[in-house]
C-alpha cells in the first residue's frame, strides 16, 4: 500500500524508477500469494496488470465489499496509454511538437496509476494509504540522486 499523492509525486520525482519500483514491489507479492511467473510480465509490467487487478477485485468480494471499478478496463486504458506515451516520447526526438502529447499521456498514465493504487489501497483496508504517506529518508535519497543524475545530464 502506498498514498496516491506519493505514489504519483516519488514516480514523477525519480523519473519514473519508483513506478518501476511499484511494479517489482506488486509482482513479487503477486507472485507469493500464488501468482504465476512469466517472461512477458518481467518484460512489460503492464502485462501483468490484469492479473494483479484480478486478484485484487477477487479479494474484494471475498470480503463481502465491493467497489465500483473495471481491473479489464483500467488494465486496457493503462496499456494503451503506456504504449501512446513510449511512441509518443520516442516520435517527439525528431518531432519535438509531439512532446506535449507525450506528456498529456504520461499525465494520464499517472491518474490511471492513481486509480489502480486506490483499489488496492480499498482491498487492504487502508483507502488513503496512510501506512505508506509519508516520505522516507530513502526516499527522498531517491529523488536526491535522480535529481543529481539530471543535473549532471544538463
Amino acid at each position: 500500500m502506498v498514498a496516491v499523492p506519493k505514489l504519483i509525486l516519488m514516480t514523477l520525482l525519480t523519473g519514473g524508477l519508483y513506478g518501476l519500483y511499484w511494479y517489482q514491489r506488486n509482482w513479487d507479492i503477486h507472485c507469493r500469494a500464488g501468482g504465476s511467473i512469466a517472461v512477458l510480465y518481467m518484460l512489460w509490467p503492464e502485462f501483468f496488470l490484469y492479473s494483479l487487478l484480478s486478484r485484487v477485485d477477487r479479494r474484494i468480494r471475498a470480503s463481502g465489499r465491493s467497489y465500483l471499478w473495471s481491473p479489464w478496463w483500467l488494465t486496457c486504458g493503462m496499456l494503451l496509454t503506456s504504449m501512446l506515451c513510449i511512441v509518443m516520447g520516442v516520435l517527439s526526438l525528431p518531432m519535438p511538437g509531439v512532446a506535449k502529447g507525450a506528456l498529456v499521456m504520461f499525465a494520464l498514465l499517472l491518474l490511471l496509476l492513481g486509480a489502480v493504487q486506490r483499489a488496492i489501497n480499498f482491498c487492504e483496508g487502508d483507502v488513503r494509504g496512510e501506512g505508506n504517506a509519508q516520505f522516507t529518508v530513502v526516499n527522498w535519497l531517491w529523488i536526491s540522486v535522480v535529481t543529481l543524475g539530471w543535473v549532471v545530464a544538463l
